[in-house]
């Protein structure tokens, strides 16, 4: 069930790839060394979709963990394309930005349609207790 989860490990080198950055002022060696390595986890969870394959049955809230490190990576991947001219390094980012509004209008949807998977009419926690009232 938290399968997704395992997007989060591409996050890490991402954010500190952005992060250098902007400490140095420049998308550097080490911020590049940083791209690539969370590309390249990215990808390597992206190539086995039988990873994903039970957990993708049945709507959960972890599917929210693909949001965070594909907008991380494309942001980075941004960052990259303005420092490095090319066509490759634009196609990376426009497709990286284009799986980031897919995957959250996806996710988006899919939180719309089971909010009933999510909020159950018998959760504890969103009951008021009888003795409580609204002023």
């Amino acid at each position: 069930m938290l399968r997704p989860v395992f997007f989060l490990f591409s996050a890490a080198p991402s954010m500190a790839s952005l992060a250098w950055a902007s400490i140095t002022g420049s998308f550097d060696t080490a911020s590049k060394m940083l791209f690539f390595l969370s590309l390249f986890l990215f990808t390597s969870l992206i190539c086995r979709p039988t990873l994903f394959k039970k957990s993708m049955r049945k709507f959960n809230v972890a599917w929210w963990a693909y949001s965070y490190p594909v907008t991380l990576l494309a942001l980075a991947s941004t960052r990259y394309a303005k420092e490095v001219k090319g066509e490759v390094p634009h196609t990376i980012m426009l497709t990286l930005s284009s799986l980031s509004v897919l995957v959250i209008i996806a996710l988006l949807l899919f939180t719309a349609l089971y909010s009933k998977i999510l909020l159950r009419d018998d959760d504890p926690c969103l009951k008021l207790p009888k003795h409580s009232r609204l002023l």
